[in-house]
Order: structure tokens, then C-alpha cells, then sequence
């Protein structure tokens, strides 16, 4: 097998391998997510041609166990600081996906270096609430598609109980759904996710946003203003207009090493 170049990010923790490379496939892609055998990450980016004009790219999604997201949120920003280091860019980068095309403002500081990401995340569909039962329990969720499906509850966020409410609602619904665990108030949201397809993250960028959306429809949170969601990783700034048709987030891209692998 050719050897591989890849470079590595991270937003809040949430690391992924991004490559430009249209034959990796589910198998490869575990192997390259492999802690222990391979680079370790928590997903794959795949750079693809674009699909739609004045797009610089298209980003496909490969989860740990080789399955395929839609849409990745903190992923989709270290793609474009990828872009953007690349072509030497600033600005806004627009980025095709398998959710729809997204808009990306790439900020950097007075030294040039990249210090943020915003990304235009689309409308959001509330699909209304779902009662899962797990156990004894029955679990009043809010489901909301942000490109990828989830399932908010609100109370406190904890990764034990996440870990085990995850696991359990996601084997529920087909095709899988995101968990999470969130506290809005008056500073902002506190959340914890469980990701199909990785489980436990330090942070989740389609879920902060289905957890802003989630409480700007119960009013825990106001419409239309800037809110801090505050995640395992660190934190991200999401902003939901009244109708949930425009979700903004913006928060970290990191780059942490490049290489080649035989993998």
C-alpha cells in the first residue's frame, strides 16, 4: 500500500486525521483511528472534489468504526483551516459536504496565525420530542438534525451517565443518533455527548449546536444571541436565530502534526 500523507487537528479535543485521498474506505479508516495500531484519532476527514460552485472542497466523514456522518461541526473547521493554511486564505471558504454546502470564516490574529473558525451550520430541523426507554427510565428527548441526528436531554451532563444512556438510545433509533446531555442557563449550556459511531468525545460540534437549538425552543436560552456551550474539551459560541433557520458556531481549529503512513 502507498504511503499516506495525512495531517492531524484538533477542536477542543475532538482529533481527526485529514486526507486527500478519494480510496480510503471504512477499513482503512478504522486502521487509521486505531489508538494503539495506527495515528489515533476520533474520525477521518477525506478532502473530495467539490460538488458545488466557487466550493474549494468536499468533506466526507469517516467515524472510528468506519461508518459515515453526514456532517461533523468541529470537524468541518479543521478542514478549513486546512484549506486555508493551504491556499494561504482568509476569510470565508465555502466547504461542500454530505449535509449541504457550508460557509466558513476563517479568523486569524495580527500574527497571522488561524484563531478561530465560524461556521454557517444551515437551518435546523426539530423533529419534536421522543420518549426512549432505557432500563426503568423513560427519557424525554429533543430531537434535532443538524445535518446528523441527536437526541438532547436536559439534565446535568455527566460522561458516566452519558456512557450509559448513549449506548442505549442510539441502538434504538436506525441509522443511529447522537446523545446528549445538557444544561442551559442563564451563563450558557453545560453538555456532554455521546457520538454514534464514537462514543464519548471531548466535545461535539453538531451537538452543541442541537443543544442551543434545543433551548432556544424551550426558552432556556434567548433567540438570536451569542451563547457559550461549555463541553469536556472546552468551549464553543453558537448562535440560533428564532426560527432555527440560521445556527452559527464558532470555535478552535488546532493543528498538532503531519506525516505519511504505510497504514
Amino acid at each position: 500500500m502507498s504511503p499516506l500523507r495525512f495531517t492531524k487537528y484538533h477542536g477542543l479535543g475532538n482529533d481527526f486525521v485529514v486526507v486527500d485521498d478519494p480510496d480510503i474506505d471504512a477499513d482503512r479508516a478504522i486502521r487509521l483511528c486505531d489508538r494503539h495500531r495506527g495515528i489515533g484519532a476520533d474520525g477521518v476527514l477525506v478532502l473530495l472534489p467539490p460538488r458545488s460552485p466557487g466550493a474549494l472542497a468536499t468533506m466526507r466523514v469517516f467515524n472510528p468504526d468506519g461508518s459515515v456522518a453526514l456532517m461533523c461541526g468541529n470537524g468541518i473547521r479543521c478542514v478549513a483551516r486546512h484549506l486555508a493554511e493551504a491556499g494561504h486564505l482568509s476569510g470565508q471558504l465555502l466547504i461542500d459536504t454530505d449535509a449541504g454546502r457550508r460557509a466558513c470564516t476563517v479568523h486569524r490574529g495580527d500574527s497571522g496565525e488561524v484563531e478561530a473558525v465560524t461556521v454557517e451550520m444551515g437551518p435546523a430541523r426539530v423533529d419534536g420530542e421522543q420518549l426512549f426507554t432505557v432500563g426503568e427510565e423513560k427519557l424525554r428527548t429533543v430531537r434535532v438534525n443538524m445535518g446528523n441526528p441527536h437526541a438532547v436531554i436536559f439534565e446535568a451532563p455527566s460522561r458516566t451517565r452519558a456512557a450509559e444512556l448513549g449506548p442505549a438510545i442510539d441502538r434504538q433509533v436506525a441509522g443511529g443518533v447522537n446523545v446528549g446531555l445538557a444544561r442551559p442557563g442563564p451563563g450558557g449550556i453545560d453538555l456532554v455527548v455521546w457520538e454514534h459511531g464514537s462514543g464519548l468525545t471531548d466535545a461535539c460540534g453538531t451537538g452543541a449546536c442541537a443543544a442551543a437549538v434545543a433551548s432556544v425552543r424551550s426558552g432556556a436560552i434567548p433567540a438570536g444571541a451569542p451563547v457559550e456551550v461549555r463541553l469536556p474539551g472546552g468551549s464553543l459560541t453558537v448562535t440560533v436565530s428564532a426560527d432555527h433557520q440560521s445556527v452559527t458556531m464558532r470555535g478552535p481549529a488546532v493543528w498538532v502534526f503531519q506525516g505519511e503512513t504505510g497504514l
